[in-house]
């Protein structure tokens, strides 16, 4: 076994102790010692090892009472453990029973025992250790292809599908606990000019850019979406209107001063955007989800025939306030 492997010995007597540390050191482990249960646990937390071996009765933290303790932490579930015990221990056989050793060794020590049981642990560990790293490769995998299927590929902010989902699981939240629901809806103005006068790619990157300003003037906790083209949502769980047409007030003044990229040689982009509000439960006409989205796309549609670059709120939505 290779010297990288690192064994924990926990006695309270000294010739048991050393004889161990003397035999694994010349097998190439690297080896930390222990004198108690106490210590094994402050050793064993400080630097997690490979394999452990601890003597079954110790003085104030016994052996046991050490295996069960660190088997409860997630870090040391893969870690083998072995207990030492006499061959005259009555309850030898009720170790497993006690607690969740993996093995057991008798005294006095037959090293080629020994050597037999710690090697076998340590190709157990090594099992641990592949499914742990194949484990991770998989949650890693999986966090990828949850961000894929949530993610808008230009903006890399929620897309509609994911956005519809928890509008969904939010509205029915809100509802159950009478709460706020705003959502904000977002129309870029005259951005197909954008695409005519400077071309597709300058276009995405203006999306992107607006996705970014909204990601800044947000809160962690409201959601920010890519609703189709150059329309976007926000949607603020237990707010009022009036948050949201202050949110959309922000990102309309910060994208009314931001130049966007274009290409090279030509001046930056400028643009404006509208925004529509609505609130759940204020306005009685919003029973679904689906009628919070056509209110806040009704208003949306009001900021863009009374002039773009401005918020519109529906009416309804702020004709009564809550505690």
């Amino acid at each position: 076994m290779p010297h990288h492997y690192k064994i924990l010995v926990a006695d309270d007597r000294e010739d048991n102790l050393g004889l161990l540390r003397e035999w694994l050191a010349s097998q190439d482990y690297y080896v930390r010692c222990a004198r108690d249960g106490r210590e094994a646990l402050e050793i064993a937390r400080q630097d997690p090892p490979d394999l452990i071996l601890v003597d079954k009765i110790m003085p104030e933290v016994d052996g046991l009472s050490v295996v069960r303790e660190l088997k409860r932490d997630e870090r040391f579930s893969t870690v083998p453990m072995i207990v030492l015990t006499g061959q005259e221990d009555p309850r030898r056989r009720a170790i497993f029973e006690e607690s969740p050793a993996d093995d057991l060794i008798t005294k006095p020590f037959s090293f080629e025992e020994v050597d037999t049981r710690v090697r076998t642990m340590l190709k157990k560990r090594e099992v641990f250790r592949a499914l742990e790293q194949a484990n991770e490769e998989l949650r890693r995998a999986n966090e990828r292809m949850a961000h894929l299927v949530q993610s808008d590929e230009k903006t890399g902010l929620c897309n509609y599908r994911h956005f519809r989902e928890r509008l969904e699981d939010e509205f029915k939240r809100a509802r159950r606990y009478d709460n706020f629901l705003t959502l904000v809806m977002l129309d870029l103005d005259h951005f197909k000019g954008v695409n005519d006068r400077h071309g597709h790619v300058a276009g995405d990157e203006v999306l992107r850019e607006f996705g970014r300003i909204m990601m800044r003037s947000a809160r962690e906790t409201d959601l920010i979406a890519r609703y189709g083209g150059e329309e976007f949502a926000i949607l603020l769980p237990q707010t009022a209107a009036v948050h949201g047409q202050r949110l959309a007030d922000r990102i309309r003044h910060a994208t009314q001063e931001n130049l966007f990229h274009a290409p090279e040689g030509r001046a930056a982009i400028r643009i404006t955007v509208s925004a529509g509000v609505a609130t759940y439960p204020i306005n009685d006409r919003i029973l679904s989800a689906e009628d919070l989205v056509r209110t806040a796309d009704e208003a949306l549609y009001r900021a863009k025939e009374s002039g773009r670059n401005r918020t519109a709120v529906d009416a309804r939505s702020t004709t009564a306030d809550k505690t």
